[in-house]
């Protein structure tokens, strides 16, 4: 008898569909490994031509703001000067300029305080 005519004792529906879980626990364990981050606002510009994507992460050490702008698939970050460890864009309304060139953010934080934050579309040039 050869060897590779030999039953293996494992359908192969058994094999398949362990594979699969095996497959999808790998990518439940890497989904799951990074963090959701802690406020995200998506600002569209009235005509729909641009968006700001408004975020922030909070950890022990700070937390991290980003604001991304999106204008016909093409990302760019806008710089933040917001500092603090704690969550500030909890609740979020954008006033854009007539033009579209610039949007004022004001936020309120889960504490309650308030703030506002001016982002200008053309300081938007961080591409990293």
């Amino acid at each position: 008898m050869m060897p590779d005519n030999q039953e293996t004792g494992i359908p192969v529906w058994a094999f398949a569909a362990g594979a699969v879980a095996v497959i999808a626990a790998a990518f439940a364990a890497v989904w799951f490994m990074f963090p959701a981050p802690d406020t995200r606002h998506d600002l569209v510009a009235p005509s729909g031509s641009a968006r700001i994507e408004l975020g922030e992460l909070c950890g022990d050490g700070g937390c991290n703001r980003v604001a991304i702008l999106d204008v016909g698939g093409v990302r760019t970050g806008c710089p933040l000067a917001l500092s603090g460890n704690r969550p500030l864009f909890g609740d979020v309304t954008a006033q854009w300029s007539a033009d579209e060139t610039s949007v004022v953010v004001a936020y309120t934080a889960a504490d309650g305080s308030t703030g506002t934050l001016a982002i200008a579309r053309a300081d938007c040039t961080l591409t990293q």
